[in-house]
């Protein structure tokens, strides 16, 4: 049985993170989403229960293991029983958190296409403008 790895925020969840789930589960038997609960580039809107379980209702993720911050990711690289480890192709010429463990253990890595334009801070600030829309019709006295 080969089993895949997949780390993600997914926050806020959209149609690219399941297309990309998707994809990752085309290229294994068994998929483990790695959710990271506290990363340090970005804040997540949503709670980890809110992405854990929106996460747990896509049928092609098999488990879902959180990890907390770098350190976990090495370690969960580097313990964990997997076949191949899935990164968005936005990935490939970058280094990232444990790409230096993946390497030395010879764990094959599978850039998932990106043929969208969707992303969660395209999504976030279209809220966030409607959201202003909004009250700035409200406070004009339009409705619509």
């Amino acid at each position: 049985m080969k089993i895949g790895l997949y780390p993600m925020v997914a926050d806020v969840m959209h149609v690219g993170h399941i297309i990309a789930i998707e994809e990752a589960k085309k290229h294994c038997d068994y998929l483990i989403v790695a959710l990271y609960c506290t990363p340090h580039r970005k804040t997540p809107v949503q709670t980890i229960y809110e992405r854990y379980m929106q996460l747990r209702g896509v049928k092609w993720i098999d488990e879902i293991i959180p990890y907390g911050d770098e350190d976990d990711a090495c370690t969960m690289i580097s313990s964990l029983q997997y076949d191949v480890y899935f990164l968005g192709e936005d990935y490939k010429n970058k280094t990232w958190e444990g790409s230096d463990i993946l390497n030395r253990l010879g764990k094959e890595i599978y850039f998932l296409p990106r043929q969208h334009s969707l992303s969660s801070s395209d999504l976030k600030h279209k809220i966030i403008n409607q959201y202003m829309a909004t009250q700035s019709d409200t406070k004009t006295g339009e409705t619509a």
